[in-house]
């Protein structure tokens, strides 16, 4: 009999060795707060590389009228800026054009008429796009924005001034 218990001690041990192991590996058992911790094991894996990947943000500020004009040759390679809704101003034009360090620590571009964009990384996604947070800041009033993108991949956002006038402001994550 005492052969059975010693079997069953070994397989108890065996089982919580595992157990603990096992909650070790997921997370649940660190010394981090569980509350703190992401629930998804893609996603705490996708934050990983948020954190030790080393990227800008492009933040570009564009004049667009229905005047004529086209759009700026500087512009040439986004072709966003030629489809719908972008399509309808006739004339774009580059305002500024600044690139900033894109980390979880905010970074700010100025805009103008004293504007300002804050722009925070939020994290990456499980297939390494980039979540993006811009507080867009105009005098007093100001506009969160949050998006997802690759590298290299435009998000424009537009403020219009008029039936026949806008800024478009755009962001592209690059490496």
């Amino acid at each position: 009999m005492n052969r059975s218990h010693e079997g069953d001690d070994v397989t108890l041990r065996t089982f919580a060795t595992s157990l603990l192991v096992g909650l070790l590996v997921t997370g649940v058992a660190s010394a981090q707060p569980v509350d703190k911790l992401p629930h998804d094991r893609t996603q705490r894996l996708a934050q990983a590389p948020a954190l030790a990947a080393a990227s800008h943000i492009e933040v570009l500020v564009l004049d667009a009228t229905t005047g004529g004009g086209g759009v700026a040759p500087s512009l040439a390679s986004l072709p966003q800026l030629r489809q719908p809704p972008f399509n309808t101003y006739t004339q774009i034009t580059e305002v500024s054009r600044a690139t900033l360090a894109l980390t979880t620590t905010s970074s700010t571009a100025s805009l103008p008429n004293n504007g300002s964009a804050r722009i925070t990384l939020g994290g990456r996604t499980a297939e390494g796009r980039y979540t993006v947070n811009v507080a867009l800041t105009q005098g007093t009033q100001t506009s969160n924005i949050q998006f997802v993108a690759a590298t290299g991949e435009p998000f424009f956002t537009v403020r219009a001034r008029g039936s026949d006038h806008a800024i478009i402001y755009g962001f592209i994550v690059r490496p």
